[in-house]
């Protein structure tokens, strides 16, 4: 199948439409379910009725899941650089 021919069938929030995308339907359907899953969260821990507003807050959450784990990244690269910093100082004064 041609990248551009890709496609899944989503149905959220009693809303139903076909996503394109250049990814596999495999992977897709995974990041379908994990959006349907912070869908459940919402609709679990609110009493917000509007599918529009729920989705919005779902999509919301993954952001802040995904900034969060970004900043995380960071600042395990930032020790990683110290400490090899530290290393190659210490070899220095050491020869």
């Amino acid at each position: 199948m041609s990248e551009e021919g890709r496609s899944i069938e989503v149905s959220i929030l009693g809303s139903s439409f076909t996503v394109h995308s250049r990814y596999e339907p495999r992977y897709m359907s995974e990041v379908i379910a994990y959006l349907k899953e912070r869908i459940r969260e919402v609709q679990a821990t609110s009493n917000i009725q509007d599918p529009l507003k729920i989705a919005l807050l779902a999509g919301l959450n993954v952001v802040d899941e995904l900034l969060a784990k970004r900043g995380e990244s960071s600042r395990e690269i930032e020790e990683i650089t110290e400490r090899l910093i530290e290393r190659i100082d210490n070899s220095l004064v050491e020869n």
